[in-house]
């Protein structure tokens, strides 16, 4: 099916989008109109399309939490395929019933907004990192985190600048740059300057707080809640897919999806509450 849709800027959380709403630069994202060709289910339309490497098909996905106690799921939230999961953590551990000081995710939540958000939350997020084309650590930057800016292999620094607002990806950058008066003569130069001729760094809208999770990448804190999320999470998942059934959803809709996802979490919450007790 082909269908015109509204397309703007992600909202996170309030406290997150306040924040950026203060930052130099800022303006109003644009909601505008695209149209694209969409993959749609004739007996579920609430259903989503998901493309990927090892996992593709028309269905749902849920969003669990699970403590490392004893295992018992504390949140559930099931949502389109085609959602991203990054952009619905946020408001899903908002609703947890208990206060978590540690959170262990996957590369897939490995987004500025989603670090910051754990940090305004009160949580020590230790989540996996993922590649990135622009990564600027990757031409030799450093990142000074006490003055929020990056220094180059010369020992120039590049200050941040404001906020650019891109309308071909609706996603806020922080702009980091440097004149290119300091950068004559310098044989790096090359190999620094944009396509725009000048030495400029588009960097996350968080990226203090992203800067400071790749920071705890490898401690041994990191590797302590990894390995907990491997046991718990992992395993959690891997049972309910084996022993109560979701490894397919039976029913068709949101709603029913969901309540299927929290009947599972419930069964497997009760054996394990009986072993807790």
């Amino acid at each position: 099916a082909v269908e015109t849709i509204h397309r703007s800027t992600v909202r996170y959380m309030e406290k997150l989008e306040a924040e950026l709403a203060s930052m130099p630069g800022y303006k109003e994202p644009e909601n505008i109109e695209i149209t694209k060709e969409c993959l749609k289910s004739h007996t579920d339309a609430e259903c989503g399309y998901i493309h990927q490497a090892w996992k593709k098909g028309l269905g749902y996905l849920t969003e669990m939490t699970v403590d490392t106690s004893h295992g018992i799921i504390t949140g559930v939230d099931c949502y389109p395929a085609n959602q991203r999961e990054s952009d619905i953590i946020l408001e899903h551990l908002k609703r947890q019933p208990c206060d978590y000081q540690e959170i262990g995710l996957d590369g897939g939540y490995d987004i500025g907004a989603v670090h910051r958000g754990m940090e305004l939350l009160g949580i020590q997020g230790y989540t996996a990192i993922r590649e990135y084309q622009n990564n600027a650590m990757k031409k030799g930057f450093r990142y000074d985190e006490k003055n929020d800016r990056f220094i180059c292999m010369k020992g120039q620094n590049l200050e941040f600048q404001k906020l650019i607002y891109k309308k071909s990806t609706q996603n806020y950058y922080r702009l980091y740059s440097l004149s290119k008066k300091r950068c004559t003569g310098c044989p790096h130069f090359p190999s620094c300057v944009t396509d725009l001729g000048t030495v400029r760094i588009n960097a996350s809208a968080y990226y203090p707080s992203f800067y400071r999770n790749n920071q705890r990448v490898g401690t041994k804190n990191y590797l302590r809640v990894m390995r907990l999320r491997q046991i718990w999470a992992e395993g959690t998942f891997a049972v309910l897919k084996r022993e109560h059934k979701l490894n397919k959803i039976h029913k068709r809709g949101i709603h029913k999806a969901t309540e299927e996802c929290l009947l599972s979490a419930t069964a497997l919450n009760l054996k394990r509450l009986v072993k807790a007790v």
